[in-house]
């Protein structure tokens, strides 16, 4: 019997995107790097990044890593600085760690046991989220290059996260111009890790000095660019999907004049009920399972009207009945709140090879 609210990924349109990605990025001198941190670490996910020829797998999650090491796939790169209590685990399962204080660096190494984990220093080139300044790099790199269990290996840059910074070409030289400081203390050839998906939109005409990766989880899994708001070149927008079923519903005149205040969470309620008599129907799906925000019905002439902790509320043209079901896409925000709720099941679905995986968690 099926789950509702169930998310489902179409993991062969995934393993497609993959693959024009990485021929793109192949053709202009660049590697690509799943991430896996929209989706858990989702191993079925990851199994699709790699079949489209991903060149290795990123995640922000311990947890997630654990996921993907116990399928045994990779390489995995843990793209978020680990926790003091993680660092065991983070030498086990992680080939790959960003992090920029070398006393993180010191403690990391002492744990690993086999060959040297690869670290990446991270560079904060204005987005103000992670890294030391570009100043700092070449003396953070020595200290790093020395340590027991490491291994330098280049440096990583991020862009559009905290402060909305944009990538360009300009900060794309200046990240090279930081690893050509550092390059003698590197153990192999020097590695620029130079973003995530949003650098696609900037590579036209931009041939790197360096080994360069693009990091990429929302290419893969959109074909789309939320920061910019375009389609990625050569592929179509899809989009996972939600589907929610109805509760109850009924016709009801607009809300009753009076004063208003704040909704549960201490907010001023986002809802955009209709001024005229309308068809309601309650949805199984509410705030703690998702960003509402992020959900765009695909029943012609449907809206969301709003939400609260553990149900929605759709405005639609015809009557819906109780047992329905409603699906919507989903972008980014939506998918990422909806993977790691407990209450949504999802399914991972190939008509190459037509089977369904599909998981409660």
């Amino acid at each position: 019997m099926t789950r509702y609210p169930l998310l489902t990924v179409d993991l062969d349109a995934v393993i497609e995107a993959t693959r024009l990605l990485k021929t793109r990025l192949d053709a202009a001198g660049f590697s690509l790097l799943g991430v896996t941190k929209a989706v858990d670490g989702e191993p079925e996910v990851a199994r699709a990044l790699l079949e489209g020829g991903a060149d290795g797998l990123a995640d922000s999650r311990l947890q997630s890593l654990e996921r993907l090491a116990a399928e045994r796939l990779g390489p995995r790169t843990l793209i978020r600085a680990p926790q003091r209590d993680e660092l065991q685990t983070a030498a086990a399962v992680a080939d790959r760690v960003f992090l920029s204080d070398p006393e993180a660096a010191r403690a990391l190494g002492a744990r690993v046991s086999g060959k040297p984990v690869e670290v990446l220093l991270t560079v904060d080139l204005g987005d103000r989220r992670e890294g030391v300044l570009p100043d700092a790099a070449a003396a953070v790199a020595a200290r790093l290059a020395g340590l027991p269990g490491i291994s330098l290996a280049g440096i990583a840059v991020n862009f559009a996260c905290l402060s909305g910074q944009l990538p360009s070409q300009a900060l794309f030289r200046e990240a090279e111009d930081v690893l050509a400081a550092l390059a003698d203390d590197c153990a192999a050839e020097p590695l620029l890790s130079l973003g995530g998906t949003c650098v696609l939109q900037h590579l036209e005409g931009y041939a790197p000095r360096f080994a360069t990766e693009i990091r990429s989880g929302g290419g893969p899994l959109y074909g789309y660019d939320f920061v910019s708001g375009k389609s990625l070149a050569g592929l179509e927008r899809f989009d996972p999907v939600l589907t929610a079923v109805v509760l109850e519903s009924g016709r009801k005149p607009p809300a009753p004049p009076g004063t208003g205040g704040f909704d549960a969470f201490g907010h001023v309620p986002d809802v955009d009920l209709p001024d005229h008599d309308a068809d309601y129907a309650l949805l199984n799906v509410g705030r703690r399972d998702c960003e509402p925000g992020g959900l765009r019905p695909l029943l012609p002439g449907a809206r969301l009207a709003g939400a609260t902790s553990d149900v929605s509320v759709l405005i639609t043209e015809q009557p819906l009945h109780p047992g329905d079901t409603v699906a919507f896409a989903v972008d980014y925000d939506a998918l990422v709140r909806a993977m790691t709720s407990p209450f949504v099941a999802k399914e991972f679905i190939t008509r190459t090879k037509s089977e369904i995986s599909k998981g409660d968690s």
